[in-house]
């Protein structure tokens, strides 16, 4: 079924609660990246896009308490939207990859929850918009990245420690 059928049985408040949630999992997932990369340019990078998800989040909080009053939102339950994808702590090369796969994906469910809400909530449509160019941005620079770290991971042992990746890609003191 496609995405726009699913998303037919939610309300704007549900979306706005899905979505608030799915930014704030993504704020702490780049914040992974912050904390576990070396030197200055993966973390920031990373910082960047966890700020970007936290502007994303008050932004539609602040829709939220537009529309309904306050910023309570609630996360609807039940199918029809796509899980947010788990990540786990970064440890290593291959959980460092997997988890940037599992963040592509959630950037492409954004794209297309954004879209939706573009096309049926006129009122908003212009921040809905926005929110869909800026979630592009997220996703090109996720796979670049990934498309970077798998090159380098080839030559390196993939269950080894971030740490050790970290230095041996030349990014050291960067």
């Amino acid at each position: 079924m496609k995405i726009e059928k699913q998303l037919d049985q939610f309300d704007l408040k549900q979306l706005i609660g899905y979505s608030v949630d799915s930014e704030e999992q993504s704020k702490r997932f780049y914040g992974e990246f912050v904390e576990s990369g070396k030197g200055q340019l993966v973390p920031e990078r990373f910082r960047s896009l966890m700020n970007d998800e936290e502007l994303h989040k008050e932004t539609l909080l602040g829709l939220h308490e537009e529309l309904y009053g306050d910023r309570d939102y609630v996360v609807p339950q039940g199918e029809g939207l796509p899980p947010h994808e788990d990540f786990d702590i970064l440890k290593n090369v291959e959980n460092l990859l997997d988890a940037l796969g599992k963040a592509i994906v959630n950037e492409n469910n954004a794209i297309r929850i954004y879209k939706y809400m573009e096309g049926e909530y006129g009122d908003h449509s212009d921040l809905f918009g926005y929110l869909v160019s800026m979630e592009k941005g997220h996703l090109e620079s996720l796979k670049e990245e990934k498309k970077l770290y798998e090159r380098e991971a080839e030559s390196t042992n993939k269950s080894g420690p971030l740490k050790e990746f970290w230095e041996n890609i030349g990014l050291k003191g960067w």
